[in-house]
């Protein structure tokens, strides 16, 4: 529940927040969410404003927390830190990463390009864990491009999301009902129509 929780306020940061330029700080996401309750109620006065507030309480606090947990990571505006404050339990964030995924994600989420010589060796490793799996799939996930650059030629996220979620499902990383497995799967199915 806690990396579903974490998970959701990923995709409220991707989705909702940095298209809107929202600068990921705890005042500046509450005043986002306040505004947005306030646009809600306004035209339908017939709206449970009780539970309303709650829903959009709720969601400001899992951005927050979020926030504030990729911040411990260091700077909360890079997606990497954001993406793996996320996909990890509080104990495990003082870990790092390991197989030089930080880097590969970095490239994938800021360049669209695909480290031609790294993704062989991710493909191989025997040092991927639950984090980096997690991290792989959300950096994926969360690309706003159909294609990515592949030293020089294209590649389809589809096909790059296909075979990380493939290496993970056979590398037996992360269990079938994981909320990132979960969400990459059905972005795959998104991507597919």
């Amino acid at each position: 529940m806690y990396i579903q929780s974490q998970l959701e306020g990923l995709e409220s940061i991707f989705l909702e927040l940095m298209p809107f330029g929202v600068e990921l700080k705890r005042q500046q996401v509450q005043d986002y969410y306040d505004k947005r309750f306030d646009q809600a109620t306004k035209p339908t006065p017939n709206v449970a404003e009780t539970e309303l507030r709650r829903q959009f309480n709720t969601k400001a606090n899992q951005v927050r927390n979020l926030v504030d947990s990729a911040e411990s990571l260091g700077d909360a505006g890079n997606k990497v830190n954001l993406i793996r404050a996320a996909a990890t339990l509080p104990e495990d964030r003082s870990k790092p990463l390991r197989a030089g995924i930080g880097p590969f994600c970095h490239k994938m989420l800021y360049e669209s390009a695909v480290d031609g010589n790294a993704l062989p060796e991710i493909m191989t490793s025997s040092e991927l864990g639950v984090t980096e799996a997690r991290v792989l799939l959300g950096s994926a996930t969360f690309l706003v491009v159909e294609e990515l650059d592949h030293d020089g030629s294209k590649m389809l996220v589809k096909d790059l999301l296909a075979q990380l979620i493939n290496l993970v499902v056979s590398a037996g990383l992360l269990h079938r009902s994981d909320p990132f497995l979960v969400e990459a799967q059905c972005a795959l199915e998104a991507l597919k129509e």
